[in-house]
């Protein structure tokens, strides 16, 4: 019985030792996943605007909030700043169809912060984390599992499926390259100086080769 409770006690310290241990560890990693040092006034205004306009009860952000809404975890990656801005200022304009974002009439000086939260969030390591979105039928070509997964149909629309801000792309094939199209992804503002579409440049360069081919191929 004394050696029993002897092995319990050891493998209890021994358990406590690796659970500091990696405690220790993960608190020191922070910073640097976090980018902490980049919290600025802006990005901390932005969080408490997040907060008073009650933006969790759709979204969620780094695991929180409610699942009404997409996920904004990266969304700065994904949209980029000036996208994110115009829809901001105007929700319902950005995706007329559909399901809408309420217009909550924010001034120009809460985007800004707003943006700056957003842009400090999808910088932040989350090991991956959110997934691509589940449920895309398989017999769908790749470019159009990454053309759902990278939200083109909020702007775009194919087949009367879609948004309508940015032009239909049903028959993008008949009338662009798949060069020019790659071309576009990468930078947007190559073709029209201004432009309010993101840059995909961030995508891998298969995933960004086989969205063009798919577009390229809508005849």
């Amino acid at each position: 019985m004394a050696a029993s409770r002897n092995v319990l006690s050891a493998l209890t310290i021994m358990s406590a030792i690796v659970f500091l241990g990696m405690t220790v560890d993960t608190l020191r990693k922070m910073p640097a996943r976090t980018h902490s040092d980049q919290i600025s006034d802006q990005v901390v205004e932005g969080k408490r605007l997040w907060q008073h306009y009650d933006c969790n009860d759709c979204h969620t952000i780094l695991g929180i909030g409610g699942y009404y809404a997409p996920d904004v975890t990266k969304s700065y990656s994904v949209r980029g700043e000036a996208w994110l801005q115009q829809f901001l200022k105007n929700p319902p304009a950005m995706h007329p169809t559909g399901r809408q974002m309420p217009n909550l009439r924010l001034a120009d000086a809460e985007i800004g912060p707003v943006v700056a939260y957003l842009k400090w969030v999808s910088e932040i390591d989350t090991n991956g984390w959110p997934p691509s979105p589940q449920g895309v039928a398989r017999q769908e070509p790749e470019g159009h599992k990454i053309f759902l997964a990278q939200h083109c149909n909020t702007c775009h629309a194919i087949q009367g499926s879609g948004g309508t801000l940015g032009p239909d792309l049903t028959h993008e094939g008949s009338h662009q390259t798949e060069a020019w199209i790659l071309d576009q992804l990468n930078n947007p503002a190559s073709h029209k100086a201004g432009s309010v579409m993101p840059s995909f440049a961030q995508l891998p360069g298969r995933e960004k080769e086989e969205l063009a081919e798919y577009l390229g191929g809508l005849k």
